[in-house]
């Protein structure tokens, strides 16, 4: 039973196999290759489930059962769709094995790359740990310069601050780059430079000439110096009210205290609550960083912690490719020992097998007939439509059907061999005279003859014959 089944998944047909039995072990090897691949494939899928995606090892069985029996119609197909080793085909064999050879490595490096990490599995877990480390770290380091970690820190400045003032009663002065006022002011000073430096530029242009201006001091050039100076204009006042505003939050009089203690008042439950805001926002993206890092345990981290291992300690890295290419090997098992297998008898056979099985059939294509019926079951066409055919058709046809479904008899071997028996004298030597009297004294059955539309006739053989 096991044994036909090994046969089986190498490819081999049985009723082939039968009439040469001395190949029967080649098959079986072949079988057991294919056989070992796939269940290498199980468990390397096994281990991929249960270890690296940590999916329960009892539900992650036939998942992994599953991916072997893949694995193993893949491989019989690759053992199956390679041809014989014959001589003068070496170029030919090898352009056709080619690409099933390195499909057999794709699979193979797919198959023993679990394997390797499961091996490897301690040392990688250490590794993973330090990665997830530094992961952390960077976060922290890049949280740090961006907007969020800008803005808490904006306002924790600015709740500080208008705590001291209520503290104090109004007497510390407020910051005045915390002031909104002055930040709004600050934002308007900066427009409006922007807008004072395009128009001194363009009235330049105008006076003295440009890539895109003629010189000279027209309404143009007159136009842009105007801008430019009630810009300049804008500058300078924006520049007293930011003055004007310092010196409001710095004075030290009770009136200047009482206000600046009233504005402290009403401006730190506002400056409190984006306090909180910006916090919690640094706090929801750290935490989920922190989950996402500690719950990565998937293949591609493994895959870095073995690199990172494999770069530091020539050892491991040494270990690691020589268990890659062990497996590798072994999961391109069946492809090489298919190369490596010298065709025999079962070769010969099955391609004399298929050149008989390919001359019946275009025998049944040619007489219309079906393959499975026996020799002598040919049926003549039937006879065309009478209206379509020409006249004195139908006796034509009559006589085309008479003669080939007619049956010759055979013949009477006995009655016509003028030989006399042997046994009568078995001391007398048998002449050659006597045995050409009797072959010539046989009669010679007649084959059936069709006679043509002209009177001639034409003899027919059968293919074996020929």
């Amino acid at each position: 039973m096991m044994a036909d089944f090994l046969t089986m998944l190498a490819g081999a047909r049985k009723e082939i196999l039968v009439q040469c039995p001395t190949e029967r072990l080649k098959f079986q090897s072949l079988g057991w290759a294919i056989l070992i691949t796939s269940g290498i494939a199980t468990v390397s899928m096994w281990f991929a489930l249960a270890s690296v995606l940590g999916i329960n090892p009892v539900l992650a069985f036939p998942i992994a059962i599953l991916w072997g029996v893949v694995i193993m119609g893949i491989d019989r197909w690759l053992v199956v769709s390679i041809p014989p080793n014959r001589p003068g085909d070496g170029l030919r064999r090898l352009g056709v094995a080619l690409p099933r050879v390195i499909l057999a490595l794709l699979i193979g490096s797919l198959i023993s790359t679990p394997i390797v990490l499961r091996i490897f599995q301690s040392e990688i877990n250490t590794q993973i740990a330090v990665i997830k480390q530094e992961r952390l770290s960077t976060f922290l380091t890049q949280q740090q310069h961006s907007v969020v970690s800008r803005q808490v820190t904006y306002w924790t400045n600015q709740v500080a601050n208008l705590q001291k003032v209520t503290n104090s009663g109004g007497q510390v002065p407020l910051n005045p780059s915390a002031d909104p006022d002055i930040q709004s002011l600050e934002k308007q000073r900066t427009a409006e430079l922007a807008l004072e430096q395009q128009y001194y530029q363009q009235w330049q242009c105008e006076l003295y000439g440009g890539p895109t201006c003629k010189p000279g001091n027209g309404p143009l050039a007159q136009a842009s110096e105007q801008s430019y100076l009630q810009a300049k204009q804008q500058v300078s006042n924006i520049d007293n009210q930011i003055t004007a505003r310092e010196q409001v939050l710095s004075a030290t009089d009770v009136n200047s205290e009482h206000t600046r203690y009233q504005e402290a008042e009403n401006a730190l439950p506002n400056a409190q609550q984006q306090l909180a805001s910006a916090a919690a926002q640094e706090n929801t993206l750290r935490s989920n960083f922190e989950a996402d890092n500690l719950a990565t345990n998937g293949l591609l981290i493994r895959l870095q912690a073995l690199n990172e291992l494999s770069g530091k300690d020539f050892t491991v890295n040494a270990t690691r490719i020589l268990l890659f290419l062990l497996f590798l090997v072994i999961e391109c098992l069946p492809v090489t020992v298919k190369l490596l297998q010298r065709p025999g008898n079962y070769e010969e056979i099955l391609q004399t097998t298929a050149e008989r099985e390919l001359k019946d059939a275009k025998r049944a294509i040619r007489f219309r007939r079906d393959p499975n019926a026996p020799q002598d079951s040919w049926v003549p066409p039937a006879p065309q439509d009478s209206a379509a055919a020409p006249a004195g058709g139908d006796d034509r046809r009559d006589l085309v059907r008479e003669v080939w479904t007619s049956v010759t008899p055979a013949p009477d071997w006995p009655s016509t061999a003028v030989t006399e028996p042997l046994v009568d004298r078995p001391d007398e030597p048998v002449s050659s005279s006597r045995v050409d009297a009797g072959l010539r004294g046989m009669r010679e059955p007649r084959r059936p003859t069709i006679p043509d539309l002209h009177g001639a006739t034409e003899l027919r053989y059968d293919d074996d014959e020929l």
